[in-house]
């Protein structure tokens, strides 16, 4: 049953209130009303919660009618809210105006239309959501908890298992990058101001694998060709053996042919200094 605040609460040491939001499924609807970031959040399967510390108590008449008025518009606004609460608990940081929420759908409002394609990609937020939670308990968060993490519980989401791995791979490079740093609450107000200021595009992300790829290519050519067993990779005449180094390295033979005329072409450099 819904825990609506129906009675004052006095409670000299408790100065915050905490906004708790129970569903299922995805969690597309959330990023639609630009709510502001959440402060707290866990999933366990398809179930999800999401909490978030708004600034000061709600006993008042007033007060109660105010918050009881928002706990009623996530019903309102979302088809898969389970349970919704709100009650004070004791001071923290990083608190919330209560009229942040006042985008979401009430009986008052007419016409609204959801745009649902807006962000579309819950599973990718659910991920960083999840990064987010861990930070709060460790300094890192190990690939492989992602991984799992994710299919465990989105496989059936997405299209196939390589777009769920490169989604992980993309919110785990996200938070690598930048040092396991967690979200500053204070800096973003909503999801669409998040989005717009810290999101790696998927054509960045692509671009940084490419550009990754291209270095680890070269590194590989350049072992082979510079290390101990030079030798075997070279044919009678002293030429390299461009099809023994591509099979060797799984490259191309224009690939290896390319990386091998860039290495010699900066030796050359070198040796003329």
């Amino acid at each position: 049953m819904n825990n609506i605040i129906t009675e004052k609460e006095l409670i000299s040491n408790k100065l915050t209130t905490l906004l708790t939001v129970k569903g299922k499924g995805d969690l597309y609807e959330l990023f639609e009303y630009n709510l502001p970031y959440p402060n707290e959040y866990s999933r366990n399967g398809e179930n999800w919660e999401i909490s978030w510390y708004i600034n000061g108590v709600f006993w008042t008449k007033a007060g109660t009618d105010y918050i009881n008025d928002i706990l009623s518009r996530f019903l309102i606004s979302f088809e898969n809210i389970t349970y919704q609460t709100a009650h004070p608990i004791s001071k923290k940081d990083n608190t919330l105006k209560l009229k942040l929420f006042k985008q979401l759908n009430s009986l008052k409002k007419t016409g609204f239309t959801a745009n649902h394609n807006k962000f579309e990609d819950s599973v990718f937020w659910s991920l960083k959501l999840f990064v987010e939670h861990y930070l709060c308990e460790s300094d890192f968060v190990p690939y492989s908890t992602l991984e799992n993490f994710a299919f465990n519980n989105f496989v059936d989401y997405v299209k196939d298992r390589s777009t769920l791995k490169a989604k992980c791979r993309s919110v785990w490079n996200w938070y690598s990058d930048r040092d396991w740093q967690k979200t500053d609450n204070k800096k973003y107000q909503n999801f669409k101001e998040y989005l717009e200021n810290t999101k790696m595009t998927r054509v960045e992300n692509m671009q940084k694998i490419a550009a990754t790829k291209v270095k680890t290519n070269y590194k590989n050519v350049v072992n082979i060709i510079t290390g101990l067993y030079a030798n075997e990779y070279r044919k009678k005449s002293g030429a390299w053996h461009i099809i023994k180094i591509a099979q060797a390295t799984k490259l191309s033979r224009q690939t290896v042919s390319k990386i091998i005329k860039e290495f010699e072409k900066k030796e050359d450099i070198k040796n003329e200094k």
